[in-house]
């Protein structure tokens, strides 16, 4: 299987690895795969304060892995695309070989 990137996409690929290079927002990104979650509901399974879990946030939204809809007061947060829960998996993967 050949994969062939030019030098801009290595650059945005080299990007979104770093952006999941932390394990809190790979964990953050696992919990997304299943469905949305507003902040609260993040804080909670993930186990962080709500400044440090919005930085994380920031720089996955930053970088194009998840957006945002706001409902009132609330800030529902979703993956941009499923790509990301399928990197995931090749990880997972990977590492279990």
């Amino acid at each position: 299987m050949s994969v062939r990137f030019d030098e801009n996409n290595l650059e945005d690929v080299a990007n979104l690895l770093k952006a999941l290079s932390n394990e809190r927002r790979l964990k953050i990104v696992h919990v997304l795969c299943d469905d949305e979650k507003n902040v609260g509901e993040l804080e909670e399974i993930i186990g962080l304060s709500q400044s440090a879990l919005s930085q994380h946030l920031a720089r996955l939204r930053r970088d194009g892995i998840v957006t945002t809809r706001r409902d009132a007061q609330t800030i529902y947060y979703t993956l941009a695309c499923d790509s990301a829960c399928t990197v995931l998996k090749c990880l997972r993967e990977l590492n279990d070989a």
